[in-house]
């Protein structure tokens, strides 16, 4: 599974209409972003502790810090994030709910593989507020009557995806949760739900993908997961 969950996760997230930021947006200085991280948003250290604290100590586990995050932020933020997806309008929608640029924050990702379920924790501790109205905006997505069935190009391959958004309560200000089944081929069939959810200044994206698993199973763990980021969040904010 673990090389197709290296592919798939990114995708899955772009269908859940994640991003990484929203392009033209200003990166804050130093000395604004130290400022801002004193009046409550999380450190490099901090976000990385969160990662850790929900992944556990799995031996798959994979961390990739603030200062990665930030070289590959910048590099995802000029990107479009529809590129191969059909229908048309499916495409637009997505483009009007996806953020692609969130260079401004201080961030941390982490993944766990296994045979039958991988998962991915990133915690976005956001320091500038353009970004988090931007962020905000997004998750007001509540309908994507129409475009629950789209097909995305990916290195020449087509395949077709199933989306739902499922109505579930999150310990957060704002929270959109999507599952996705995609046909990968070969008579498999890959499940993935994501989870993103905003409270105060800090983002979190709970992924969880499988061949196996309901998504009704995968979807109560993930929430749980992120419920519990933002618990830890407090202890340390």
């Amino acid at each position: 599974m673990s090389h197709r969950f290296l592919w798939f996760l990114p995708l899955a997230a772009a269908l859940a209409l994640t991003g990484c930021s929203s392009a033209g947006q200003t990166q804050p200085e130093p000395e604004q972003a130290q400022t801002q991280s004193q009046d409550g948003n999380l450190d490099a250290g901090q976000v990385e502790t969160v990662v850790r604290t929900l992944l556990g100590e799995d031996p798959s586990l994979t961390v990739v810090g603030n200062e990665t995050m930030q070289q590959q932020l910048q590099m995802a933020k000029g990107m479009g994030s529809t590129s191969g997806i059909t229908p048309e309008k499916c495409a637009k929608q997505m483009d009007k709910y996806t953020v692609t640029d969130l260079t401004a924050s201080v961030s941390a990702t982490g993944s766990v593989t296994a045979e039958s379920l991988g998962k991915v924790v990133q915690v976005f501790s956001i320091t500038d507020e353009a970004t988090r109205k931007k962020i905000s905006d997004a998750l007001t997505l509540d309908d994507i009557s129409g475009c629950e069935k789209v097909t995305v190009e990916q290195s020449g391959e087509k395949l077709s995806a199933d989306r739902q958004i499922l109505p579930l309560k999150v310990d957060a200000d704002q929270s959109l949760t999507m599952s996705t089944q995609m046909d990968v081929g070969g008579g498999q069939k890959m499940s993935s739900v994501v989870v993103q959810a905003l409270k105060g200044n800090n983002f979190v994206i709970v992924t969880f993908q499988t061949g196996l698993a309901e998504s009704a199973t995968m979807s109560a763990e993930a929430v749980e997961l992120i419920n519990k980021a933002f618990a830890e969040i407090e202890t340390l904010s």
